[in-house]
């Protein structure tokens, strides 16, 4: 009967036992993966502090690029040519959204033209994220393509909207119709004149 009892609490003391390792175990693992959920999310708020810093410092160059502030020049003749029309020259960077990008080494950007609702990416700029620096600016093939228009149109205007020079004709009038023919008689009426003497002298 001892013996039994004995055996029932050895029974029980191993159940509990088993129990109690099984409880830490899968409190060790649920602590290990709350740490590791810690430190990813420390880990992506890092990244995003970095990234939104690149945003910033990356946009604040792009203001400063002497290509920007060109394009500025040129808001004034654009406004004279597209009266009503909003113009701007915008500094844009591409979204930082994707996780992708975080692990990118450079950031793209360029630089913006706004004429009324169309848009024209005059400048990619791209921007190296280790040494915080743009490492190349680049005329966009679309707006090689707009200069070469805008060149074909400006020449076209020089040559078709250069006056020509109209042929003056001189229209005449009963009287330079008289002066003409008195013009032509005169010649004429002097040679018979001479024709004239000549016979009287020959009498």
């Amino acid at each position: 009967m001892h013996t039994h009892n004995q055996l029932m609490k050895n029974k029980i003391s191993i159940v509990f036992l088993l129990l109690l390792l099984l409880s830490i175990t899968s409190f060790a693992q649920k602590e290990k993966m709350t740490r590791e959920e810690k430190d990813e999310k420390n880990q992506a708020r890092t990244t995003r502090i970095n990234n939104k810093n690149d945003y910033v410092v990356f946009h604040r160059q792009i203001l400063g690029l002497k290509q920007y502030q060109d394009e500025r020049k040129k808001i004034p003749v654009l406004q004279k040519a597209n009266k009503g029309a909003a113009i701007k020259v915008l500094a844009i960077v591409d979204s930082l959204d994707d996780e992708e990008d975080g692990k990118s080494k450079n950031l793209q950007g360029f630089i913006r033209l706004d004429v009324g609702d169309n848009s024209t990416n005059m400048y990619e700029v791209i921007f190296d994220r280790t040494t915080k620096k743009i490492i190349s600016v680049n005329r966009t093939q679309e707006a090689i393509e707009a200069d070469k228009e805008a060149a074909s149109d400006k020449q076209e205007n020089i040559t078709t909207g250069k006056p020509k020079e109209k042929a003056v004709i001189h229209k005449k009038n009963k009287d330079d119709d008289d002066d003409e023919e008195s013009d032509e008689d005169a010649p004429a009426k002097s040679k018979s004149k001479k024709i004239k003497d000549k016979e009287n002298d020959a009498e």
